[in-house]
């Protein structure tokens, strides 16, 4: 200040040095007000004890293993192996899957016409199959599987859901074990888990039987199945009566 009246009394014209400190100091506000954010933000996450190095947790929509702490920012390597560096001002929520439990949710979807009470038996016995290894008993907090039961009828399955308690961060891999067995189980009891496909409709004759599908088989039962093609009509008379100058420019053109 002192620096701008001597200016003054010297007939410097201080306006715009004014107007530079001005636009200077909204800058520096602007960016302490975002570094005060930050800093403020990750004192109340660590405080609160929300991340701990080494946890698994989503900030900011990204998922992966918190590597290095500071005050005012989070370091995440994903599943790909990617760094991140989050300020803790751009996290509005942090999920941890580390902490006290966690669960394995299987939703598994079998074909309409399998019995649901009989897949439940099934889904059971892979359960008690997966407690049967001491590798995945010791990660499994309880000894039953928690069956929820039929949660959605889907377009192409009914689908079954389950959920398994275990210590955190080993429940990817209890639900790996459990999906393997969950497929051998089925597989072994004929029960079908479907896939998306489609039905191909051919319309109604008027007594409401579908008609016979225009299909041929093509050199033999290894090929392809295609659609017959129905020969075009051709009028003979007209094309008896055809030009022969047509006929000429034609040959000519071919």
């Amino acid at each position: 200040m002192t620096v701008m009246i001597v200016l003054a009394e010297i007939g410097v014209n201080i306006g715009p040095l004014l107007a530079g400190a001005g636009v200077l100091g909204l800058a520096i506000g602007f960016g302490a007000q975002k570094l005060v954010q930050d800093v403020i933000t990750g004192v109340f996450i660590q405080m609160e004890n929300a991340i701990n190095t080494g946890d698994i947790v989503t900030a900011s929509g990204i998922t992966g293993t918190a590597e290095k702490l500071t005050i005012r920012s989070l370091g995440l390597r994903d599943l790909s192996g990617t760094y991140h560096m989050i300020p803790f001002s751009s996290v509005d929520t942090v999920s941890n899957f580390m902490r006290e439990f966690a669960y394995h949710v299987g939703e598994y979807g079998v074909a309409y016409r399998e019995d649901t009470d009989q897949v439940i038996v099934h889904l059971r016995e892979a359960f008690a199959e997966l407690m049967a290894d001491p590798e995945q008993r010791e990660k499994i907090l309880v000894d039953e599987l928690e069956v929820h039961g039929v949660t959605a009828l889907a377009d192409s399955s009914v689908n079954i859901r389950v959920r398994i308690k275990t210590l955190p961060g080993t429940q990817w891999g209890v639900g790996r074990a459990y999906n393997r067995l969950v497929k051998q189980h089925l597989d072994a009891a004929g029960i079908e888990i479907p896939f998306p496909h489609m039905t191909i409709y051919f319309g109604q004759d008027k007594d409401g039987s579908a008609p016979p599908a225009p299909l041929k088989m093509v050199g033999g039962s290894d090929q392809a199945i295609q659609l017959e093609q129905k020969p075009e009509k051709t009028d003979n008379s007209k094309s008896s009566k055809a030009n022969p100058k047509d006929k000429e420019d034609f040959d000519e053109e071919h």
